[in-house]
């Protein structure tokens, strides 16, 4: 067959015929993804999906975040009454500490099909930044391996809360 010539609107397939099958690859049959894979068809509430991503994420939960890691909890804001806004189940990367304080950058600020983009360029925008104080995450992190959080980016388990004003 002969070879086919790219137009330059069509992208170039990086994976292989065997991606994500070596068992060379690192977590490439995480729990999490075992069971995000399970889910395929299945209609599940988002109390259930969450529930079961923290019992899969368990064995990496901390109560000490380490900058540049990803991490997946439940918030509760001490100033929510202040707050126009905030999600309830942040899916953040740690990217430095104030005050005792993590600055995360939280992708669930971020439309669905952008944050894939933010996050392969590990670039953020100001609106994803806040800060959360420990205490109020019940002290317990769930930390996303690396090649879990652009499948983790995905999963509808965020839960605003707005303030009317």
């Amino acid at each position: 067959m002969p070879p086919t010539n790219q137009s330059g609107k069509q992208q170039k397939s990086t994976a292989g015929t065997g991606f994500g099958s070596s068992s060379s690859s690192p977590k490439s049959n995480s729990k999490f993804i075992k069971y995000i894979r399970s889910l395929k068809g299945k209609s599940v509430t988002r109390t259930k999906l969450r529930n079961e991503i923290m019992n899969t994420l368990y064995d990496g939960a901390t109560d000490t975040p380490e900058e540049g890691k990803w991490y997946f909890f439940q918030y509760d804001p001490k100033y929510r009454a202040q707050l126009a806004q905030w999600d309830e189940w942040p899916v953040i990367q740690v990217m430095g500490f104030k005050h005792g304080n993590i600055l995360g950058a939280n992708v669930h600020y971020i439309n669905k099909q952008a944050r894939l983009g933010a996050i392969n360029n590990n670039r953020f925008p100001a609106s994803t930044l806040h800060y959360y104080i420990p205490k109020r995450a019940d002290a317990i992190f769930f930390e996303i391996d690396d090649l879990d959080v652009p499948t983790m980016s995905q999963m509808p388990v965020e839960q605003f809360h707005r303030n009317k004003k």
